[in-house]
């Protein structure tokens, strides 16, 4: 679910990355360890890890940039739609 994993990963895990309270820390704050951090782990977490680590870095990047948290959610629920379009399309279930 797309919302839920960017609460998790853009706002939680990044922020909490840099510091234990993080809601101290910005949303639009750049923090290299944490971006990269963050990326691996969320692009770790599917099956398609590279795919998963660029999106992962490409959404914490729309947070930083934008300073909102829903323009990430709805990256990622796009970006989800179309490979799901995709493998309907290809038949490629293994993506699934």
């Amino acid at each position: 679910m797309p919302p839920l994993e960017e609460i998790f990963y853009r706002s939680f895990l990044y922020r909490y990355l840099a510091k234990p309270d993080f809601q101290s820390v910005p949303l639009n704050k750049f923090l290299p360890v944490p971006f990269l951090v963050t990326a691996a782990v969320f692009g770790f977490s599917h099956n398609e890890w590279l795919a998963g680590i660029l999106c992962g870095a490409a959404f914490q990047w729309l947070v930083i940039r934008k300073n909102r948290l829903g323009d990430a959610m709805t990256a990622h629920a796009v970006t989800n739609f179309l490979l799901g379009l995709w493998i309907v399309w290809r038949g490629a279930w293994n993506f699934w």
